[in-house]
């Protein structure tokens, strides 16, 4: 299946910046076009963790969902 991938680089030391974007539910904190987050089911880390994010681009909102596919701690989250 066709996908999109992102990456970006940060200065900072990769234990830091995995504290901000391993709590998913925070990612409504950094995320510019993330309104709010609400998992499916109770899992919240880790490959499998799915849940709805609302996004707004402008006068568009759409509420995506989302699975993590890939979690490798302090190296990778794949969605």
């Amino acid at each position: 299946m066709p996908g999109i991938r992102i990456s970006t680089v940060i200065k900072a030391p990769i234990s830091r910046v995995w504290q901000v974007v391993e709590p998913v539910e925070r990612h409504v904190d950094w995320m510019a076009d993330a309104e709010s987050i609400e998992f499916i089911g109770d899992q919240r880390r880790g490959v499998g963790t799915a849940f709805l994010c609302v996004t707004k681009v402008g006068p568009i909102r759409l509420t995506d969902k989302m699975r993590i596919t890939e979690w490798q701690v302090e190296r990778a989250m794949g969605v």
